[in-house]
């Protein structure tokens, strides 16, 4: 499914999640990252952000999704994504310098 269209998906379930994911943004995104590693593979950094994303965004204040790539050391490609507010990240930041974003998503609300 292309993001996008996950994207809108979300966000209809926004209602959703302003009754369950309650608080400041610090306490929220506490949350779904404590919840996060409970669920295991389930729960990957696209997941995360995905979720931040469609409750914390606005139209009052637009999220961007990034993601980005680098090369391990044994040649194989690996990605990561996160969600900024301008240019803070608030969830998922890049895990070193070696990331390259490749794609941001502002949100559409």
């Amino acid at each position: 499914m292309p993001l996008p269209a996950l994207r809108a998906r979300a966000r209809r379930l926004r209602s959703i999640s302003h009754l369950l994911l309650r608080g400041s943004d610090e306490r929220i995104i506490w949350a779904v990252e404590a919840t996060g590693r409970r669920l295991g593979p389930v729960s990957t950094c696209l997941v995360r952000a995905l979720v931040v994303d469609a409750r914390l965004s606005s139209k009052e204040r637009p999220l961007s999704l990034a993601i980005g790539v680098k090369r391990g050391s044994t040649g194989a490609l690996h990605s990561h994504a996160w969600v900024l507010s301008g240019d803070r990240s608030l969830i998922g930041g890049p895990l070193d310098d070696a990331f390259v974003r490749v794609a941001t998503w502002d949100s559409a609300t």
